[in-house]
């Protein structure tokens, strides 16, 4: 246990320390995104999931987008997990004000497991629709989790890369996500997840303080 509170106390520093950097960045935006989740688990294979989300912009000076999200996935083998979902976000346009954009996405998640080490590859396509344009990308997340068999305390790192599939050639980066986070189970049922993730994009990058609560049942 004690192992475990000095993992953790490290991390929280290693967030704390990037987050306050971040702030004194003055090409970057900083921003935050917080979400609750609801899991249900209908048997070994299935499960049916939805989620709500609120993000800032602009150095947290203005709402970005209410978002709703709507999925299931399915675990074809203990190593390989299958997803669909829908999402629709109420974005503000600034001049434009606030409308709506859908998104469908179809993922699949390879996960291998060493001692106390987690490895996941996610592979997702998706295809975002806003004022009658289509935007299709492909997601590739590389993701590492410290997961023993007994515990309530999972730091994580991740690498997320964004190519996209219209007319720009297809290794052409058009996103990079760095996310190191802590994973929590405070109880039976429910979960947090507290993270810092850099986003970069050619015209600007963003620090993104996020708090993610998890229900399942």
């Amino acid at each position: 246990m004690s192992r475990i509170l000095l993992n953790t106390r490290i991390w929280l520093l290693m967030l704390l320390f990037v987050i306050v950097s971040s702030v004194y960045a003055q090409d970057d935006d900083f921003t935050t995104w917080t979400k609750f989740k609801v899991n249900h688990k209908i048997d070994s294979r299935f499960s049916v999931s939805g989620d709500v989300e609120l993000r800032t912009k602009d150095d947290m000076n203005k709402w970005d987008r209410w978002g709703l999200t709507v999925g299931g996935d399915y675990r074809a083998y203990s190593f390989l997990k299958l997803g669909v979902a829908y999402e629709t976000h109420l974005r503000d346009l600034g001049d434009s004000g606030w409308k709506f954009r859908h998104r469908y996405h179809l993922s699949a998640t390879a996960s291998f497991r060493y001692q106390w080490l987690k490895v996941s590859l996610r592979e997702r396509f998706q295809q975002t629709f806003d004022s009658g344009d289509a935007e299709t990308r492909l997601r590739s997340r590389l993701k590492l989790s410290y997961a023993p068999t007994k515990g309530i305390v999972f730091p994580y790192f991740s690498v997320e890369l964004y190519q996209s599939l219209d007319d720009a050639p297809f290794w052409r980066v058009a996103r990079m996500r760095y996310r190191p986070g802590i994973e929590i189970d405070l109880a039976k049922r429910w979960s947090l997840d507290a993270f810092y993730c850099y986003q970069y994009e050619p015209s600007k990058g963003k620090h993104i303080a996020g708090i993610e609560v998890g229900y399942s049942f």
